[in-house]
């Protein structure tokens, strides 16, 4: 249950809050299920805190420190988080439907069955996150930062990569079916068993025959000239219809 004192303090705003957060440095954060919908905390230092299932949606969290804290089954339904610090933060189970993520840090952040369905996570920092289970259906993860992060098992349908670096990545069987990839760095990234049926490959960079040979399905998936024409001879039953 969440502490009511700290929970009136921060609703005093985020000058106020990070100054008793200053002279406090020890005292635990404990907001779990409180209701901070719609509030303006830009900047709010919430490191480390427990925020589990506390309703954020559409607040103002840009610029903020969440580094550590714990954000599972919590919702930020159109929160703004844009440049945001959440390095290492449990958002496990959460509902970041159509949350803006632009320029955030979410590096080793634990987003396994996160809904993250429209969100827009341009230029977003996702080094080693793990997407176990997530939807990012719809989502905006243009020029973003994926290296060695784990999209097992996710939905990315319509999902738009365009420019991610996606180097080492592991997507084995995430469904990216009109996926658009275009002039994403694929290196060493795991294909195994994923879906990308009317996918744009389209200037993929690094990408190998032996990668995409793993796939599911290539079905109307579109790719370099040079490129299709070798997968559709040496490797058929990708592009059939199942």
């Amino acid at each position: 249950m969440a502490n009511q004192e700290q929970l009136k303090l921060i609703k005093e705003g985020v000058e106020i809050w990070n100054a008793w957060r200053r002279a406090h440095p020890s005292i635990r954060i404990d907001l779990s299920s409180g209701n901070l919908s719609g509030m303006n905390l830009p900047g709010i230092d919430l490191a480390g805190a427990n925020l589990q299932d506390v309703n954020f949606n559409a607040a103002d969290l840009s610029d903020a420190r969440l580094s550590g804290a714990n954000l599972s089954e919590s919702s930020l339904m159109e929160a703004n988080l844009t440049g945001t610090d959440l390095n290492n933060t449990n958002m496990s189970d959460a509902d970041f439907l159509k949350v803006i993520l632009v320029g955030a840090n979410l590096t080793r952040a634990h987003l396994a069955k996160t809904d993250l369905t429209s969100a827009d996570l341009t230029g977003a920092n996702l080094t080693e996150a793990n997407f176990h289970l997530a939807t990012l259906q719809r989502a905006t993860v243009v020029r973003a930062n994926l290296e060695g992060s784990k999209i097992r098992e996710a939905n990315l349908v319509q999902t738009d990569l365009t420019g991610a670096n996606m180097r080492n990545t592991d997507l084995a069987r995430s469904d990216l079916k009109q996926a658009n990839l275009e002039g994403a760095n694929i290196e060493k990234a795991s294909l195994i068993q994923i879906n990308l049926e009317e996918a744009n490959l389209q200037g993929v960079q690094h990408m190998t025959m032996v990668q995409l040979s793993k796939a599911r399905s290539l079905l109307h998936a579109r790719f370099d000239p040079s490129i299709y024409e070798q997968l559709e001879n040496d490797y058929p039953h990708l592009f059939q219809q199942t």
